[in-house]
């Protein structure tokens, strides 16, 4: 008998008809010439490489009522060809219509009585290429657990060769769903910790607001990433709707790195600022900007070096995103001096975990209730955040699946309520590639906002070229 942890069955608890809470990507396929890639051959590859991990031959079983977390059941007779499916795209190809294709299988809600991942293999590219579609639900693992997954999955030649042996840890067990005895013994058994959880995070909640309302307005430099609940609102912010669309662009990590090492920042700095460079121009351009910058939520992973265990170890950062700041640079400088501060406060241990607060502190079907609450209200409710930013490292070198290359690789996240956007950014083979879900309904075009993101960078670039003249011909460092 196994329940979820806290923070998995968090995902679980923020599920809405719609905001579905799971995770994906898309990925692009190469096949060598004359290979013998196809549909059977994927299926008999992915197989053999997810059979010896049990998580996914797990389904879970819901606690009655919400009153308490849900359980890991082994799946009976478990065949991992039930999960893999394929569609050809129709002719002519385009990436607009590989969006709508993607997003429409992307928004459907995940069945909760079988093991909670699936795969569709997209043929029908151009120079006889595929795109492979997987979605995951985001109580199986978070992104570093994905990444330990990819090393799994995928090989570093055509040929099979691994990265390494395997890297996952799965210190849980599934069995049989347990009785409604047994459930009943441990939701008494979890309820009564709930009130020393909740004291915990009230404390905190107290530490974090109070200073706040005695100093604001005495730091000018003060973001509204620092202050919750005061992101000015989007375009893209509002009742989310059931659909969802994809979009996606690519950018050199090394132009990156070169930028970032130019003002001391980091990478992530850099992808906040030329997306929030991206957002700007997408409200200037319809007289919508606000004069205050929108805030960013950022996941950060609370797991030390070396933890390969599955499961989410993540919380969520408030960050100023820098959308207030024309100049580039500026920009910049700005999102990394905030971002630093910020994570000073993690580290500290100053900053609330909302995430812990949600899944520790809270009933599962309270947090249910409230989760369709904030997603019914999204026109009205507060903001902590407008928007998820997330990067997450991958394979520095190419990997292959099944003997074709990978190409690109383009996450798929979740939309939060009120949130009609999502930018997740993957780091593969010398490239950054953004993936950007977005709710068609409350976002306009994606593709707006993916085609700005190359040009920001090069602005940005060339910033640092006018002012920086004499470091250009330095090497980006790492």
């Amino acid at each position: 008998m196994q329940q979820l942890a806290p923070r998995d069955a968090l995902f679980l608890s923020m599920e809405t008809p719609t905001t579905p809470t799971h995770i994906g990507g898309l990925v692009f396929l190469k096949p060598e010439p004359d290979s013998d890639f196809g549909f059977d051959r994927f299926v008999e590859f992915v197989s053999e490489r997810l059979l010896p991990i049990d998580r996914f031959s797990w389904h879970i079983q819901e606690v009655p009522f919400g009153l308490d977390r849900p359980y890991w059941v082994k799946q009976a007779n478990f065949d991992p060809a039930d999960h893999i499916h394929s569609i050809r795209i129709p002719a002519p190809y385009s990436p607009e219509k590989l969006s709508q294709l993607a997003g429409r299988i992307f928004e459907r809600p995940m069945d909760r009585s079988r093991p909670l991942w699936d795969m569709v293999l997209i043929e029908g590219l151009p120079q006889n290429g595929y795109a492979l579609l997987w979605r995951m639900h985001h109580c199986l693992m978070d992104g570093a657990s994905g990444v330990n997954l990819s090393e799994q999955l995928f090989d570093i030649s055509p040929d099979g060769a691994r990265i390494s042996e395997s890297r996952i840890v799965e210190n849980l067990q599934a069995g049989q769903g347990p009785s409604a005895s047994e459930m009943t013994t441990q939701a008494i058994r979890n309820a009564t910790r709930l009130p020393a959880r909740q004291a915990h995070y009230a404390r905190k909640l107290i530490d974090q607001i109070l200073p706040k309302s005695r100093t604001r307005g005495t730091d000018v430099e003060a973001s509204s990433a620092d202050e919750p609940g005061l992101a000015p609102r989007a375009l893209f912010n509002g009742i989310n709707s059931r659909h969802r669309r994809i979009a996606w662009s690519s950018i050199p990590l090394e132009d990156v790195k070169r930028a970032k090492n130019t003002v001391g920042a980091t990478v992530n700095d850099v992808v906040l600022s030329i997306t929030a460079g991206a957002v700007r121009d997408y409200h200037l351009s319809r007289g919508a900007l606000p004069k205050a910058s929108f805030i960013a939520g950022c996941p950060v992973s609370l797991r030390t070096a070396g933890d390969n265990e599955l499961g989410n170890q993540v919380r969520d950062l408030a960050m100023y995103w820098g959308t207030d700041v024309e100049n580039p640079i500026e920009r910049l400088v700005r999102v990394s001096r905030q971002s630093k501060r910020t994570k000073e406060s993690l580290r500290s241990g100053e900053s609330l975990d909302l995430y812990g607060l949600l899944s520790e502190a809270l009933l599962p079907g309270f947090m249910q209730l409230f989760a369709r609450g904030t997603a019914a209200a999204g026109e009205v409710t507060p903001l902590p955040l407008n928007a998820v930013v997330s990067n997450v490292p991958m394979a520095p070198i190419p990997l292959y699946c099944a003997g074709a290359l990978i190409e690109q690789v383009f996450p798929i996240s979740v939309l939060g309520p009120s949130q009609g956007l999502n930018i997740t950014v993957v780091s593969y083979a010398g490239q950054l590639h953004f993936g950007i879900v977005y709710d068609p309904e409350l976002l306009e075009s994606g593709w707006e906002l993916a085609d700005a993101i190359p040009k920001q960078l090069m602005e940005l670039q060339a910033a640092i070229a006018s002012e920086f003249p004499e470091i250009q011909e330095k090497p980006a460092l790492s």
